[in-house]
Order: structure tokens, then sequence, then C-alpha cells
């Protein structure tokens, strides 16, 4: 049975599967990054500084570690933004379930209130019909 609520219903659901959609990608990007990190980590860990040779090679130390603190830097910024995205989407789906919960109530509500008069035009149906039956005799 439908009621002038399934539509609402409907559309509040599909909202609801759309942020928790949203949900599930940020927090896998959310992994990746900081997979990232780690990655970063591991390679500034291996880094080693050179105690001899020519100057070209301490440059190219230096350069390789600016390059991996930028770049364990950029990804610590992406990072935080997801977190912070993460947070907002949360929120977004607690009251997107909020409103789907309501409709739903409504929906439900409306379709008791349809149940209840279909059983009440039975039993009037029933009722006539041993009126009938009883006259009848």
């Amino acid at each position: 049975m439908k009621s002038t609520f399934s539509k609402i219903s409907k559309i509040k659901k599909q909202k609801l599967n759309m942020i928790e959609n949203e949900i599930m990608r940020i927090q896998l990007d959310i992994m990746r990054l900081e997979n990232g990190v780690k990655e970063v980590y591991e390679n500034i860990k291996k880094l080693e500084m050179p105690s001899c040779g020519p100057v070209v090679l301490l440059n190219f130390y230096q350069e390789k570690r600016q390059l991996l603190n930028k770049q364990k830097h950029d990804l610590d910024q992406r990072l935080e933004a997801q977190k912070e995205m993460l947070t907002e989407k949360q929120t977004a789906y607690k009251y997107a379930q909020i409103e789907y919960e309501k409709i739903k109530y409504l929906e439900d509500q409306e379709l008791m209130v349809e149940i209840e008069n279909i059983k009440k035009n039975e039993q009037k149906e029933q009722n006539e019909m041993v009126n009938i039956l009883q006259y009848k005799r």
C-alpha cells in the first residue's frame, strides 16, 4: 500500500544512501592518505645523510629530504581536510536519518489508519452479510 508519504520517504532514503556512500568514499580516501603518510615516513627513515663524498651528494640528500617533507605536509593537509569533510558528512547523515525516520513514522501512521479503515469496512460488510442472511431465514 502506498501513502502520501511514500514518495517523500523514498527520496529521503535515497538521500540517506547517497550520504552513506559519500562517507564510505571519504573513509576510503582517509585510509589511502594515511597509508601514503606512512610510506613517506618510511622513506624519510630510510634516507641516510651522506658522511663523505662530493657536495652534490649532500645537496641531493637535502633536496630529497625537503621533497619528502613537503610531500608529507601536503598529505597531512589533505588528510585533515578529509577528516573535516567526514565529520560534516556524518553530521549530515545524522540529520538525514532523523528526517527519514520522521517521514517513515508518518508513513507508517498513515498506513495504520488505512488498515484500520479497511478493517472497519470489512467488519461493516460482514455485519451486513449476517443481517441479510438472518433476514432471509
